[in-house]
């Protein structure tokens, strides 16, 4: 499951976040009992923490990984460095903060390695790290002299001094151009754990750490609960990354960096979000393995902790109640889903509930009360509208299943991705009746019969909402996005050209109406997704490593969900790209300054030597994920399977065996 909490210009934030991923790929070592956690060392005020306890084990793990040995291929070689120096550009966080290169941490660390971002009251946050150095003593020395000369090379001034019988070093950094501010390094060396931070007060807080075990990040109840609840699903299964974050907290941590000309304008989506209750998620934690049996490229667990909260009847408050997903023990396949797709999601969520709940958080971002009373009023009583009750005529007629797929036609071209969502339905007729009052209002939509279907379609998607003082831009805390994030395709935007059927129990919503058809027209069994041997082989690993009911289930063939973006890379196009995962990464290359101004950036990775799709599709293989609710939160588990030979894979015995060596 894929929450986006902060909005667009929160989306910043993954520039620490991407660092703090960046860095956790970079490590590795012998994690030793003897060495003092580094969750014990990092402070309770950590929003955001990463951890790798063996960096080049990682490492190794990573080259074992398809994907890994894709970045290594001679003919993506120009390509890879060229997207690393842009990525860096953009990432740049512990190098900038403590002018510490991560790569070098590869050579220094004999045990685990941990960063921490640490929210510090009515002021900047800090970040902290934290390197077992253990039977690296030389090689630390080295990193140590290193890092004097490009400190000074920054015009730093130095100073040591003794603290408790622990020599404390300290770079403090004169501002480096006209908007840099200056800034401080202080480092140290206790039990052969190097700790650096940027901060005076949190190094003398992680040395004190050292003797009180009760005063760190590990004794955070939040930190703690997620932490569990992966080790039990995890088993002995140790991961190559462990991380946390508090979702809130994070955010705050990140805009006290940014300078008082770049902090956000106009409404403020976290604050709106907290105050709708949404902050009853107190934080989000995973750990991830890379090359795990001969089975899985990639399997991560992540746990969402978002306990009741006391007193209240409904759980949660506000807007925060719409969180209704309940679990069933079967989200079965419809055979209506084409068996060529390049994603598939579906999730169980209670509709009337949602609406119920949803008033306030409209209210909220319209800027004012009964926004959202208004709206339905005016659906309703408007003589030249739908003339239709909303919750009566149209949200007490669905079912609990709402289902998510997406494709793309050829040639690629940036709108090439389409999508389609389909909710179940209680009541068909009932529904049916409701969108033919809403299409016959609309001047834009045409009704046509397509194998005895009555298909509504809308070549321009006009929102007309006058005497209602609400842009439909404020609305874009909505859009998903992909991984992590998920998919703001479906904003009102891309409905520029829609169509929408009721029939079959279901009513079907899709970008595009040749795809819309082309769903509609599924007739033999054997061609429905449920046939293809890839989504069998995902199913049934994926119920082995989180059997019981879920919420979620998700399937992704990566070679064809990323193979619109790779082609866009390859024809220059990228910052154009309307697809999902291309949208993702516009968001993580543009600068803010062209961000803030809404230009459309420059690509300046150059794609055009990277090989034919159809000579790496192979390096790509087919991803599932599923979500468990808890009583206290969400679970999720998800594997992306290594794509080998299907002579290879036939029986399916080896997946088996490796889900069952991971739980």
């Amino acid at each position: 499951m894929h929450i986006e909490f902060f909005g667009r210009r929160s989306l910043r934030s993954l520039g620490i976040t991407s660092s703090l991923a960046l860095f956790a790929t970079l490590l590795t070592s012998t994690h030793l009992l003897a060495a003092v956690p580094s969750d014990q060392l990092m402070s309770p005020q950590s929003r955001g923490f990463v951890s790798v306890p063996n960096i080049e084990g990682l490492i190794a793990n990573w080259h074992q990984t398809q994907l890994g040995q894709l970045v290594q291929d001679e003919s993506m070689r120009p390509f890879v460095e060229d997207a690393r120096k842009q990525i860096e550009k953009k990432i740049s966080g512990v190098r900038d903060k403590l002018g510490i290169d991560v790569e070098d941490l590869r050579d220094v660390a004999g045990g685990e390695i941990g960063v921490a971002m640490v929210e510090v009251d009515k002021g900047r946050a800090a970040i902290a790290l934290t390197v077992d150095t253990t039977d690296r003593h030389r090689e630390l020395e080295s990193f140590l002299t290193k890092l004097d000369r490009e400190l000074t090379k920054r015009g730093a001034t130095k100073t040591s001094d003794d603290r408790q019988g622990t020599t404390f070093t300290t770079y403090d950094i004169p501002p480096q151009n006209e908007n840099d501010i200056a800034r401080q390094t202080v480092y140290f060396v206790q039990e052969d754990i190097f700790c650096a931070t940027d901060s005076a007060s949190e190094a003398n807080a992680m040395l004190a750490r050292f003797k009180d075990e009760s005063a760190g990040l590990s004794e955070v109840v939040a930190y703690q609960q997620t932490l569990e609840r992966c080790e039990k699903e995890a088993s002995d299964l140790v991961p190559d990354v462990q991380w946390f974050a508090d979702p809130f907290g994070y955010s705050r941590a990140i805009r006290s960096l940014e300078s008082a000309d770049s902090k956000q304008a106009g409404k403020d989506y976290v604050k709106i979000l907290q105050e709708q209750g949404f902050d009853a998620v107190q934080s989000l934690g995973g750990f991830v393995n890379l090359s795990v049996g001969s089975s899985f490229e990639l399997l991560h667990r992540t746990a969402v902790y978002a306990p009741a909260i006391p007193g209240e009847p409904d759980k949660y408050k506000l807007a925060m109640r719409m969180m209704k997903f309940p679990n069933q023990d079967s989200l079965e396949t419809h055979d209506w889903l084409p068996r060529k797709l390049a994603s598939y999601r579906t999730f169980s969520m209670d509709l009337d509930n949602a609406f119920q709940f949803f008033g306030t958080l409209f209210d909220a971002i319209a800027g004012y009360e009964e926004a959202f009373a208004g709206v339905l009023e005016g659906l309703e009583r408007d003589p030249y509208g739908p003339q239709v009750d909303v919750q009566k005529d149209f949200v007490a007629h669905l079912g609990d299943r709402i289902v998510l797929v997406t494709d793309y036609e050829l040639p690629i071209t940036p709108q090439c991705e389409r999508f389609m969502i389909v909710v179940e339905l209680a009541n068909e007729k009932a529904i049916a009746k409701t969108v033919e009052k809403f299409m016959k209002s609309d001047p834009n939509a045409t009704s046509t019969n397509f194998e005895g279907k009555t298909i509504w379609e809308i070549q321009e998607a006009e929102a007309d909402l006058s005497g209602m003082d609400l842009d439909l831009n404020d609305l874009d805390l909505l859009e998903p996005t992909e991984g992590a994030v998920q998919d703001d395709a479906f904003g009102a935007a891309a409905l520029t050209s829609s169509a929408v059927c009721v029939t079959d129990g279901h009513m079907f919503i899709a970008s595009h109406a040749d795809f819309l058809r082309k769903v509609l027209s599924q007739k033999e069994e054997a061609m429905d997704l449920s046939g293809a041997g890839d989504f069998r082989e995902v199913e049934s690993v994926m119920t082995q490593l989180l059997p019981g009911p879920v919420s979620a289930k998700f399937f992704v063939r990566t070679d064809e969900a990323y193979r619109p973006t790779y082609e866009l890379l390859r024809q220059g196009k990228m910052p154009e790209a309307e697809t999902l995962f291309g949208r993702l990464l516009n968001r993580l290359l543009t600068p803010e300054e062209v961000e803030d101004e809404g230009i459309l950036r420059e690509q300046k990775i150059d794609g055009h030597q990277l090989p034919e799709f159809d000579m790496v599709r192979r390096y790509f293989g087919p991803a599932g994920t599923l979500v468990r609710t808890d009583e206290d939160g969400w679970f999720v588990v998800g594997a992306t399977l290594t794509k080998v030979a299907p002579q290879a894979r036939a029986s399916g015995s080896q997946l088996s065996s490796d889900a069952s060596s991971v739980r």
